[in-house]
């Protein structure tokens, strides 16, 4: 059936056919991306390499593969399937008036049509599953696209640009949710305020620039000595804020003490000077049913009681 099929759709006739049947086309909308010139020509071609193959070899792996591939290129070039199927059936019904004109018997042409007709739904089963999957492919690869886009800002709107520690509003919401949870869970929470003593100075004397390689040196240094669970945040200029999940007062001390000898034992080597700076810490562990600005408050006012002490030392709210 198929050898005699091919004995009708001659060179001449694929060509003209393919021609006529995309002048049809030409004035959808829908239809303009293969009209440009980039698409346009690939277009015909392959609607012509697509009807020279229709029905050769069509219970092999290769013709399954070949049918699948042209409607994937439409789906990426951007022409909805609708328009693939108004072609396919364009190209279809020519096949089937130029059956009626053969030289072929009634019963062949009968059963050449049917035929005809056959591999014509199997390509547009083939070519709609081809052509979706080519459209989901395409959407995830921009969902993921998005998503990556996303997780960038967010990252870039919770990090403090100077410092790389949680922002001031990340922090903020971080403070509401680790309330929240300790609220719920009856777990201890700690608040840490620090502040670098005298930083004024460092930028008088060494100008803002090394002061702000001051504040990130700063930042990895109170990252080396919090634990990896800890929360520590840049609150505002040089004061730092730290929030202990699930740690009472006496583990909440070791944290601070560690922070404040971190700070301090060590100069800071910064564009070849070496800067001696020490930061004072204020705690308070959260007491049941307190907010988040009590809580902060607490903690602050005890970062005023160390200042007020002398600097470089931890103090704690009462409980």
């Amino acid at each position: 059936m198929t050898r005699k099929l091919r004995s009708v759709l001659t060179a001449d006739f694929v060509a003209t056919r393919v021609d006529a049947c995309l002048a049809r086309l030409a004035h959808l909308p829908d239809f303009s991306p293969a009209g440009q010139n980039h698409f346009g020509e690939a277009f015909r071609q392959s609607w012509i390499d697509y009807l020279n193959s229709f029905g050769l070899d069509f219970d092999t792996p290769a013709y399954f593969a070949g049918r699948r591939n042209f409607p994937a290129a439409c789906a990426h070039a951007g022409i909805p399937l609708a328009v693939w199927h108004l072609q396919h059936s364009l190209m279809l019904q020519s096949i089937v008036e130029c059956l009626a004109t053969s030289e072929q018997s009634a019963d062949d042409i009968r059963l050449l049509t049917v035929h005809a007709m056959k591999l014509g739904e199997l390509d547009t089963y083939l070519a709609t599953a081809s052509h979706s999957e080519a459209r989901i492919d395409a959407l995830q690869k921009a969902l993921a696209e998005a998503e990556e886009k996303v997780s960038r800002l967010h990252h870039k709107t919770s990090t403090d640009q100077l410092t790389g520690l949680t922002s001031f509003s990340s922090l903020m919401e971080q403070l509401e949710q680790q309330v929240r949870k300790a609220e719920e869970r009856r777990q201890p929470l700690c608040v840490l305020m620090a502040d670098l003593d005298y930083f004024k100075n460092v930028n008088d004397t060494y100008g803002h620039l090394v002061g702000d390689m001051v504040l990130r040196h700063t930042a990895k240094r109170i990252r080396a000595a919090v634990r990896d669970f800890d929360i520590a945040g840049r609150f505002g200029g040089e004061e730092f804020t730290v929030i202990l999940k699930n740690t009472d007062i006496s583990l909440a001390q070791v944290v601070a003490e560690r922070i404040r000898d971190e700070i301090g034992s060590t100069p800071m080597h910064v564009k070849g000077a070496n800067i001696s700076i020490t930061i004072s810490l204020g705690g308070a562990m959260m007491r049941q049913g307190e907010t988040k600005e009590a809580l902060l408050g607490r903690a602050d006012t005890a970062l005023y009681e160390a200042k007020q002490a002398g600097r470089n030392r931890v103090i704690f709210a009462a409980t």
